[in-house]
C-alpha cells in the first residue's frame, strides 16, 4: 500500500503542497495569514514537516497497531468529526477505561510551548509517545511496536522514504514520533470567519459576533488576557478553581501554588470540541462563560489558592452571554481537517474498537 494524504472530495481545505509552503517559511516569517487584528501566526516550533513525513504519521495516526491490543489509534480520541477531539467528558484509554482528564483538540498544536493539561510535554514529539507508551492508554511496547511496523512492506518503505538519513535504521521509536509530530504540525487551522473578519471582510462576522468579540477583548470579560489571538491561548498554566483533586501542572512542577493550575486551551473550532475543562465537566459555552463569570470555582468554594488572580467575576446579561458564545463559533476552521482512510497499512479495522470493559471512572 502506498501512503498518500487523501483529500476528501468536495470538502474545502488547502493542499498538501500549500501547507508546506506555508510551514516551511523562514523563520520569523509568518505561517499563515495574517490574522488577529494584524497579529500574525508565530513560526511553527520544532521540524518542519515534510511530505514524506507527514504522509507517514497520518498513516500512522488511524492505524490501530501502534496500541498493544491493536483496537486503539491516536484517531479514537482525537476524532476529525469532533474538533481533533473525542466528544467525551474524558478520554477513553486501554479496555474502554476512563481516564482523568477530557481530550484536548489538535488544531494549532504545532504553536504550543506546553502540551498535555499539565504541560509536561516540551514539544510534539515528547507529547505522541504519551498516549502511545502510556499503560492506561495505547500501551505499546517500544520494541514490539517497531518490530510491528518493521514487518510490513508499506510501513518500510514509507519510513525509507520519510527518513533516508537513517537507512535501515529508519523504522524506530524516535522517527515514529517524529512522523506523527510532523502530521500534528499541518493541523493548521487559520482560515475562519474571524480570521476573514481581522484581515478586512467586515462583513464575515455577524452582529451579535461582533459583539462577542468586543466582549472578549473587554476589561470587563478580560478573555483575552489567557486568550490573546491569533492563537487565543497562552503558553502558561492558569488556575481556575474546577473542584477535584488533580494537581495539574503543580503536580508535574512540584510546585504547590500551581497545584489545581492547567494549560490555556486554544479557543480555535472550541465549538466543535464539547465537552470543555480538562475534566470535561462543562457541557456547552453557555455554561463555560456563566462558570467564568461566576469567578470560576469560586462559586463552587474551591480554595482561592488553585484560582488565579486573572480569574475574577464579571457581569454580564443573558444576551451578551450570547453573543460572547456566538463569537466562539466564529472561530470554527476545519478546512484541513484530515479525511479519515478507508484502510490503513496494517489491514486493522480503522476507527472502531471493541466496546468497553468498565464502566467506573479509574485514575490512569
Amino acid at each position: 500500500m502506498h501512503l498518500e494524504i487523501a483529500e476528501r472530495p468536495g470538502y474545502r481545505r488547502r493542499s498538501v503542497a500549500a501547507l508546506l509552503i506555508a510551514l516551511l517559511l523562514p523563520a520569523g516569517a509568518a505561517a499563515g495569514p495574517a490574522t488577529g487584528l494584524d497579529h500574525p501566526f508565530p513560526p511553527l516550533r520544532g521540524e518542519a514537516p515534510t511530505v514524506e513525513r507527514v504522509a507517514l504519521g497520518r498513516a500512522l495516526f488511524f492505524d490501530p497497531i501502534l496500541s498493544r491490543d491493536r483496537d486503539l489509534s491516536c484517531a479514537h480520541c482525537h476524532q476529525p468529526g469532533h474538533g481533533l477531539a473525542d466528544g467525551l467528558p474524558r478520554a477513553r484509554g486501554r479496555g474502554g477505561r476512563a481516564l482523568r482528564r477530557n481530550t484536548p483538540g489538535l488544531y494549532n498544536v504545532g504553536y504550543k510551548a506546553r502540551l498535555f493539561w499539565d504541560g509536561r510535554a516540551p514539544d510534539l514529539e515528547s507529547q505522541v509517545l504519551g498516549p502511545l507508551l502510556s499503560p492506561d492508554e495505547m500501551a505499546a511496547d517500544p520494541v514490539q511496536v517497531v518490530e510491528r511496523l518493521r514487518a510490513i512492506p508499506a510501513y518500510r518503505d514509507g519510513f525509507a522514504r520519510a527518513f533516508p538519513e537513517a537507512g535501515d535504521d529508519a523504522v524506530s521509536l524516535d522517527s515514529l514520533a517524529r512522523a506523527l509530530a510532523a502530521f500534528e504540525r499541518i493541523l493548521v487551522s487559520q482560515d475562519s470567519r474571524y480570521d476573514r473578519y481581522a484581515a478586512g471582510d467586515r462583513s464575515a462576522l455577524s452582529e451579535s459576533e461582533r459583539r462577542g468579540l468586543t466582549l472578549l477583548r473587554s476589561l470587563n470579560t478580560r478573555c483575552f488576557e489567557c486568550h490573546p489571538p491569533p492563537t487565543f491561548d497562552v503558553p502558561h498554566a492558569t488556575g481556575i478553581g474546577v473542584p477535584g483533586d488533580d494537581d495539574g501542572a503543580g503536580g508535574v512542577e512540584g510546585i504547590a501554588e500551581r497545584r489545581g493550575f492547567f494549560q490555556v486551551p486554544s479557543l480555535r473550532n472550541v465549538a466543535r470540541t464539547a465537552p470543555y475543562m480538562h475534566d470535561g465537566s462543562l457541557k456547552t459555552l453557555d455554561e463555560v462563560v456563566r462558570f467564568y463569570a461566576r469567578g470560576g470555582g469560586r462559586a463552587h468554594g474551591v480554595d482561592p489558592a488553585r484560582i488565579d488572580d486573572q480569574i475574577r467575576p464579571f457581569s454580564l446579561r443573558d444576551s451578551e452571554v450570547a453573543d460572547l458564545v456566538a463569537f466562539l463559533g466564529s472561530l470554527t476552521d476545519e478546512s484541513a481537517s484530515p479525511s479519515v482512510p478507508d484502510s490503513v497499512p496494517s489491514g486493522l479495522p480503522v476507527l472502531e474498537r471493541r466496546p468497553a470493559t468498565r464502566t467506573s471512572e479509574s485514575q490512569p
